[in-house]
């Protein structure tokens, strides 16, 4: 693997319709500001609130310098909840770092451009990856950046996989509309989110985001932030985007503008929602951070790594990506912003 600039903590990206800024840390994209006219900016990415203080950096990789959109190779979390249902059963994740090793260490530049850059890492030994690779290249006529992924594989076999944008989310009640593209229902999460309160019915499912089944009734998922404190998780099933409009948009109401999100929905069929909205009080939390992770997955939630569902739950398939030595896995996505009126 060629290497430049090793040792740079970060890259940025500028042209005509927008500025990135990609850190070696995670490979982590953000912030990101596209420009949507001659006097019109909208900021898109979402940087943790704790990013750049003291105390953060005892953090592990992951949560150091949380922000925007990285790709998680393995997908999932390392620890198993105490209260799954009956009927799944425990594995053993392969590691201990949450959503991959590549999302917790630095990564190199293979070559960086004003509107281009090449990151790689390379993976421990006992992994079955042995490399992964992300191109994020900046859209020469539009507000949208263009990115490819390219898994390396040491063994053959199968792991839990996603890419994890995590978009802007602003203080004021219900002023982001979440538009979801046609799907085969919602699932909600089957244990209790780590350090935080749920107000969804556990392994549940709902037609619509905007009735999602809760514990006190109907719960209104679909227009963000919430105006109560709480952590959830669901999992869009079988999503698809209508022609050339995207599975996920996001509608800022105050900017009269959307944010979408494209990718291939035959390679990561199921979108994972976390919407993290004022529910966990301890550090580096603090009952402030608001965020939406909108994460294209083939895997059971985040849960793949330590569990597998029973053979009737409606995920039971979703056992994770293909890895074979002989043929690198690719996948492509894009994150472009377009004014609404």
């Amino acid at each position: 693997m060629s290497v430049v600039d090793s040792g740079r903590l970060a890259w940025r990206l500028q042209w005509e319709h927008g500025s990135a800024e990609v850190q070696a840390l995670g490979g982590m994209l953000g912030p990101v500001t596209f420009r949507l006219g001659e006097e019109r900016e909208l900021d898109v990415m979402h940087v943790a609130p704790w990013a750049g203080m003291t105390r953060a950096s005892a953090l592990p990789g992951l949560m150091r310098r949380l922000r925007g959109e990285w790709p998680c190779v393995p997908f999932g979390r390392t620890d198993l909840p105490s209260d799954l249902p009956e009927g799944w059963q425990p594995r053993d994740p392969g590691d201990t770092w949450p959503h991959g090793y590549a999302a917790n260490h630095r990564w190199e530049c293979i070559s960086a451009t004003p509107t281009r850059v090449h990151l790689a890492i390379e993976y421990p030994a006992d992994s079955p990856v042995s490399r992964i690779e992300r191109v994020i290249e900046a859209a020469a006529d539009a507000p949208a950046l263009d990115i490819t992924l390219t898994v390396h594989a040491r063994h053959a076999g199968r792991l839990p996989a996603g890419l994890h944008p995590t978009f802007r989310l602003p203080p004021a009640p219900g002023r982001v509309r979440v538009l979801l593209g046609e799907h085969e229902g919602i699932h909600s999460y089957p244990a209790s989110p780590a350090g935080a309160v749920s107000r969804l019915v556990p392994d549940a499912r709902s037609e619509n985001l905007s009735a999602m089944a809760g514990v006190d009734g109907p719960l209104d998922l679909s227009r963000l932030p919430l105006a109560v404190a709480g952590e959830e998780l669901v999992q869009v099933k079988g999503i698809h985007g209508a022609g050339n409009r995207a599975p996920l948009a996001l509608h800022y109401l105050d900017y009269d503008a959307c944010v979408g999100l494209w990718w291939d929905t035959a390679q990561l069929p199921d979108l994972m929602l976390w919407i993290s909205n004022g529910g966990r009080i301890h550090f580096p939390w603090m009952s402030r951070h608001l965020a939406l992770g909108a994460e294209p997955v083939n895997g059971q939630f985040d849960l793949g790594r330590v569990a597998s569902a029973p053979q009737d739950h409606p995920l039971a398939s979703r056992t994770g990506i293909a890895l074979d030595p002989a043929q690198p896995w690719t996948t492509r996505y894009r994150i472009a912003a377009w004014p609404q009126t």
